[in-house]
């Protein structure tokens, strides 16, 4: 099991600086993993987006 540690910053963009510098780092591939893991980690928080559509037709009133 990982060991997690705190982390404190300075300011509020020290974790989005870092975060892309990070991101700089890695090649497109692993860029393109990580997105699909954190769009998992979203969902996982905010539940499965519904993309469900429907389409209703309803007689228009002057016809």
């Amino acid at each position: 099991m990982e060991k997690k540690r705190i982390v404190f910053y300075d300011d509020l963009n020290d974790p989005y600086e870092k975060q892309l510098a990070d991101g700089l780092k890695d090649t497109p591939e692993e860029r393109y993993v990580k997105f699909f893991h954190m769009q998992a980690r979203l969902w996982a928080l905010k539940g499965f987006p519904n993309w469900e559509r429907k389409i209703t037709m309803k007689p228009h009133p002057w016809i």
